[in-house]
């Protein structure tokens, strides 16, 4: 895998996954979570070179074209600082386009893929895309459809106060 820790086997987690019961469903949630970064960041290693910081931004400007470091900050719910710091590389790869700021602040540019960021986007996307088809090609579309209302439901309750 490259640098860092080598994925983990099956074997090495199962026994843990079902200790606790539904009390742990966190837990679980966690070690999903972690397994699926390790093998998205993987996909992005081989196939668009980003960081995990650097495609949230670029998944992101993607799907909405422009976004300010605050707006990108806000849809991945990290802190600017780290937008900032990816927004940097991406910039000096020629892959994010900085746009003068409008309005009343002009302290918050806003940012957009170059032609190239796009390219880059599409290709790292591919792989990434059909990982996730993979992972739920056996589940049903209703337990999908309610596995998303258990995940905004989740999102929802961590943002709240």
């Amino acid at each position: 895998m490259g640098k860092g820790r080598p994925p983990a086997a099956i074997h090495q987690f199962m026994p843990l996954y079902d200790i606790g019961g539904e009390a742990y469903f966190g837990y679980r949630m966690v070690l999903a979570a972690k397994l699926f970064d390790r093998r998205v960041s993987l996909l992005l290693a081989e196939n668009g070179g980003f960081s995990l910081p650097q495609w949230r931004i670029v998944a992101q400007l993607g799907l909405t074209h422009s976004g300010t470091v605050k707006s990108l900050a806000e849809g991945a719910a990290v802190d600017r600082a780290e937008v900032s710091r990816a927004m940097r590389e991406l910039e000096k790869r020629k892959l994010v386009l900085r746009r003068a700021a409008k309005g009343s602040d002009r302290r918050s540019p806003s940012f957009e893929l170059t032609a190239a960021g796009k390219r880059r986007y599409v290709t790292a996307r591919r792989p990434i895309s059909r990982f996730i088809s993979r992972l739920v090609e056996d589940v049903a579309h209703e337990d999908l459809v309610a596995a998303d209302r258990v995940l905004f439901a989740i999102t929802r309750g961590c943002l709240l106060p």
